[in-house]
Formats: structure tokens, C-alpha cells, sequence
């Protein structure tokens, strides 16, 4: 496998640092301590091929997929009747009848889930008279039934044996050399450089890997580990999870023992030991060591790295059961106010970021939505519906499975000055921040798109800005601030109005102090010189980017709105963005991998939403 070797004296040498107090042990605080990514982050593995320069990069030893094996134990494994509520056997029994066909087919031969999910799919059989369909029971199987099936199917993927060695469990192997997506890279690349500062020029930055926000956390634990060697880290899992905090609070000293029960009720996952018994082994042998182990793994850290997946568990993870700081947030924390630490997420790992209060503001953390269903119904203070929980009318609290959710008392705290979104112009979730903001009397809200990062950095002397923030990456970062926003009407009659919104991309900075935020365009941006009027509208204006591509449209050129709509059933709302006297726009270029990565900017764009027939 090909390796990498990352320079960082350059990145390293732009980067200005603020010396601490003597009694921070000379300390230096980097520039910037949090990188926070939108998702969407496209590094070449050994499972992502389709994401690398050349195919032929990694051994045969190399994982390529994960594998499932129809035994009769596994099937029997699936008819546990402590799983399937009485109103599913049906569901349960045309499952299994399925399956036992499949088995027939195979044998004992093992599959790809690609080739898993075909075969499945394209059965038919008779089950007492009835022709049932494998798309049929496929589909009607809701999320957390769907990934029960398939956890009690997937076995381990082994290495061959050689005349000299033993079968091991095949790893997962990431190569950023070989990847396509310089944008990628250079986010990763970065946040190594990030905590390389921190190390100091002596040694490798120790970066720790936390995949808590995975439904399965040990799913990405080995591309991970692999990925940030790869930039030059010395890198470890830090294996804290929902699991781990539940065997704990569970006050039984041999819970640590029973870790496959905890991750079967806080993560919804089964079979892991079977899957990743070297994997377990160390998340036990953690677990019996408890918070002071984790807390001596996390004081050699320079930097800690969170993944995506869903930030309800990476809460679960790092908060009790009251709602306090568990004692390796507490670590977190007094590493990063002291410059002893970076911290980045990504996806889920990012959005988990919000809490603490702003302004005599608690900051809340959202969970769950979509942007239609913020602005019909509003946002709940109530626990994520699960996924596919509309299949099987299992959504609890009322809600539907697209309703947008939060948690009011906030995610993990480590950035306090507004709601973290992310994957944000790529699924139109505009509708939905702003909602949330206006629902919970929030001022500050940032929306990261896919491939891009909003780096933030803490004010370590009255002098500086309490904290500065700017955008790296391929895209850019939605800022709303709802100071001058006003409203009239509630629930699905709400209309807002001048809510402020600015659009930062590539080397655009912001700041904020005193309650004022100030931002700067990147100085390679010049003012757009298209005069052209055009009509811009959209009639699904929070439907994939189409958001985004009308308001840059809006920012290239003369046009002095745009108007969108988003409709269901003959319900929904009007949208218009735009300008006033206050509205700025730039627009640049980016060269990047020989093609030039256009971007526009903009700040003080004006949005009014309202209920549309």
C-alpha cells in the first residue's frame, strides 16, 4: 500500500500562535483549535474505490466489503422472539422465509451485502398459497429491523492463510494519496497539521479516533486509525460510546462484561464480538478501566477527532444520564480552553459540537428534520424519531420520521455561539435552521456544506475577538443571525421576515465580539461584474442544492431576488431571498487539482418565509 508523507513545516509556518500565561506551562494556543466539516468527506479505502485515483492500490489482504453468511444458526439468530413485536410476525415471517430460500441457493457460500441485498430483492416466493416478494419484505422492514437481520448475518472478513501465518481479521486500509478529492485531503491534512502545532517539532501529534456517533462503532474504527497515520499521526481508537457510559451508569461492576447487551440497546448493533473480536477485547479491557483510563488516554492527546453517524450517541458517550459532563468532557474541555488540544468532527461529530449558552442563550443541538416538515409543524424538544419508523407507525411522541428535532439542553458544549448543521446546501436544509433558530429563541446559526470546513478559534486575551472562525474546503458555510428577524402567526401560519443570512466560502473569516459579528471577504475576491437581471425561482426550493444554486445565481449577478417554493399536497411555503442596501456579494476562483473551483460570497442576504397555497 502506497504512503503518504504530509509537510506540514509550511502550513505550520503560516499559522501565527498566542502564547498562554506562565502558569499555562508556556502553552501555545494555536490559531485555530476546532475543525468542524459539513460530512461528505470522499478519502480512497480499500472499501471506496470508486473514491481513488487507481484501483489497483491496495493487497489482497485488504478489505473490500463486509460479509454475510445465511447459516441455519444465523437464521435462527433472526427469529429471536424477544426482538419482533406481535404486530411484525408477519413481517418477521416472510423475512425468514426469504432468507431460508436464499440459504438454499448459497449453501454456505459468503456475500457481499450488495450482493445480499440483489438476490434478496429480486426473490419470489410461495409462502402457505401467497406469492410474496423479496422487494416487497425489504422494503416494508424498517431501519432498526433491517440492521438486526443484517448484523445477525454478517460474519468476519478473514485474511487467507500462508504457510508461515495465521488468519487474521481483514482490516480496512485508506491511502490520501490516491485520492481523488483534493478537497478531502486537504481537511484531513489540515487538522493533523492542526495538532502537529500542538505537538510541537519533536514527535508525531497523537491523535485519538472517537466513532461513537456510529450506529456500529467499530465499523470505521480501522479506516480511521489508518487514514490519520497515513497524514502522520500516531493515532489510537479512543473506544468511548453510549455502551460504555451505559455499562458504567449501570452501577454493576461486571457490566463491562455484558458490553453486547448495552450496544444492542444504545446503538441497536449485535454480533459485534463475532464480527470484531480484537475490537471488542479492547473496548472491554477500556471499559474495565473506566473514566480514569480514559482520561490518561486523553491527556496525551494533541488532538481528538469525532466521526459522523448520529450525535444523539456521541451525546450519550460524553454526558450522564443528568444531563452533566462525564468526566472525559470534562478532560476536553480544559485541554481545549488551554490550547493543549484540537478537536474536529465531522457530519454528526460536527452537529454534536452546539450546547453551553450564548448571550443568556442556551445554544441547543439539533437532531433530526427535514426543512418542509420544520417549517409545517416546528421543532420538538424530543428525542429523534428512529429511521424508517413511518413503515411500521412506531414513531413516538406523534411525530413523524422527517420532523425537525433538537435537543434543548445543548450537545456536547465545545462550540457555544450557534446551532451546527451540516451536509446543508446539499439537502436544502436552510428551511430547517432557520426554523430551529426562531423556535428556540436562538441568535447564531451555521449551516457547513458537504467537503468543507469551518475552522474556529478561541480569544486568549481581552484584546481578541472571543472567537474567530473561517471556511476551508470545497464549498462553504450558511450564517444566519436572527437579531433583526420578526415574526407573526405560529405553527404552520408562521411568517418570518428579515431574517439576515450571509454565505462565507474558501478564505472567508468571521469573527464575533461584544454580541457583534463581523466577517471578511478572502482578499482574492473581487465584487461581480455580470449585468444581468434574470428571474430566479425555484419550485422546490429545499429540494437537493436549489437553494444554493439560486442564491448564487442571486450573488453572480444584478438580480435583486429570487423566489422559491416548497409545496406538498397543495401545502408549504414561499421563500425570497434578497437584497437590500446592507447585501454585499464576491466572487473568486480556486485552483484546485489543475481546474478552477468557482466561489461566490455574500453577506447581509435578506430571506422571508411564509405559508403558500
Amino acid at each position: 500500500m502506497k504512503k503518504i508523507t504530509v509537510c506540514l513545516s509550511a502550513i505550520l509556518m503560516a499559522m501565527p500562535v498566542f502564547t498562554l500565561s506562565a502558569n499555562d506551562e508556556n502553552k501555545t494556543m494555536p490559531e485555530y483549535s476546532m475543525l468542524l466539516m459539513g460530512g461528505g468527506l470522499a478519502a480512497c479505502s480499500s472499501t471506496s474505490t470508486r473514491d481513488c485515483l487507481s484501483n489497483d492500490v491496495f493487497s489482497a489482504a485488504a478489505k473490500k466489503h463486509s460479509v454475510f453468511q445465511l447459516t441455519a444458526e444465523n437464521l435462527q439468530a433472526i427469529n429471536s422472539p424477544g426482538f419482533w413485536s406481535e404486530d411484525r410476525i408477519i413481517e418477521q415471517q416472510q423475512t425468514l422465509a426469504i432468507l431460508e430460500f436464499l440459504r438454499g441457493q448459497l449453501a454456505n457460500d459468503r456475500v457481499s451485502e450488495r450482493e445480499l441485498q440483489r438476490l434478496w430483492r429480486s426473490a419470489e416466493i410461495e409462502v402457505d398459497g401467497i406469492w410474496v416478494s423479496g422487494r416487497t419484505v425489504y422494503a416494508g422492514l424498517n431501519g432498526r429491523e433491517l440492521n438486526f437481520v443484517l448484523d445477525q448475518l454478517e460474519v468476519p472478513v478473514m485474511t487467507e492463510k500462508s504457510a508461515n501465518r495465521t488468519s487474521q481479521r481483514s482490516r480496512e486500509f485508506a491511502d490520501l494519496a490516491n485520492t481523488k478529492n483534493q478537497f478531502t485531503v486537504e481537511l484531513y491534512q489540515k487538522f493533523v497539521a492542526m495538532a502537529q502545532q500542538v505537538a510541537g517539532e519533536q514527535r508525531k501529534p497523537r491523535i485519538l479516533v472517537v466513532t461513537a456517533s456510529s450506529r456500529d462503532p467499530f465499523a470505521a474504527v480501522d479506516f480511521y486509525t489508518n487514514l490519520f497515520t497515513e497524514a502522520g499521526a500516531d493515532v489510537s481508537w479512543l473506544p468511548i460510546s453510549a455502551a460504555y457510559q451505559a455499562a458504567w451508569q449501570s452501577g454493576d461492576k461486571n457490566s463491562c462484561a455484558e458490553l453486547d447487551k448495552h450496544l444492542a440497546e444504545q446503538h441497536g448493533t449485535y454480533q459485534r464480538q463475532r464480527v470484531y473480536p480484537d475490537l471488542m477485547t479492547q473496548k472491554t479491557e477500556f471499559c474495565q478501566d473506566g473514566s480514569k483510563g480514559a482520561v490518561a488516554k486523553i491527556r496525551r492527546a494533541d488532538g481528538i477527532f469525532f466521526n459522523g453517524g448520529d450525535q444523539s450517541l456521541t451525546l450519550k458517550a460524553l454526558r450522564l444520564d443528568d444531563g452533566s459532563a462525564s468526566a472525559e468532557l470534562q478532560q476536553i474541555e480544559r485541554m481545549l480552553a488551554a490550547g493543549q488540544i484540537v478537536v474536529a468532527g465531522t457530519s454528526a461529530g460536527t452537529a454534536v459540537m452546539s450546547g453551553g449558552s450564548f448571550n443568556g442563550q442556551r445554544t441547543p443541538m439539533i437532531t433530526n428534520g427535514d426543512s418542509f416538515n420544520a417549517m409545517q409543524f416546528g421543532a420538538f424538544d424530543l428525542p429523534a424519531p428512529e429511521v424508517g419508523c413511518d413503515k411500521d407507525l412506531s414513531c413516538s411522541n406523534g411525530l413523524a420520521e422527517s420532523h425537525l428535532t433538537y435537543s434543548g439542553a445543548g450537545g456536547l458544549g465545545l462550540f457555544r455561539w450557534g446551532v451546527l448543521d451540516t451536509h446543508f446546501s446539499e439537502r436544502g436544509r436552510q428551511g430547517r435552521l432557520i426554523r430551529l433558530l426562531h423556535d428556540t429563541q436562538s441568535r447564531f446559526g451555521f449551516g457547513i456544506d458537504e467537503n468543507t470546513g469551518l475552522l474556529v478559534g478561541f480569544g486568549v486575551n481581552p484584546e481578541q475577538p472571543a472567537v474567530r472562525m473561517a471556511v476551508l474546503g470545497e464549498a462553504g458555510v450558511y450564517v444566519v443571525d436572527m437579531s433583526n428577524a420578526n415574526s407573526s402567526g405560529e405553527g404552520n401560519a408562521l411568517t418570518l421576515r428579515n431574517v439576515v443570512t450571509h454565505y462565507l466560502t474558501r478564505g472567508d473569516e468571521l469573527e464575533i465580539n461584544a454580541n457583534l459579528m463581523r466577517s471578511r471577504f478572502a482578499n482574492w475576491k473581487f465584487a461581480p461584474n455580470n449585468p444581468a437581471q434574470p428571474l430566479l425561482s425555484s419550485g422546490e426550493i429545499f429540494e437537493r442544492d436549489n437553494y444554493k444554486q439560486v442564491s448564487h445565481l442571486l450573488c453572480l449577478t444584478q438580480a435583486r431576488q429570487a423566489e422559491g417554493r416548497a409545496m406538498k399536497v397543495g401545502q408549504g411555503y414561499a421563500v425570497t431571498i434578497y437584497k437590500d442596501h446592507s447585501s454585499y456579494t464576491r466572487q473568486g476562483s480556486f485552483r484546485q487539482q489543475a481546474e478552477d473551483v468557482a466561489y461566490c460570497s455574500y453577506r447581509n442576504m435578506m430571506v422571508d418565509l411564509q405559508p403558500a397555497n
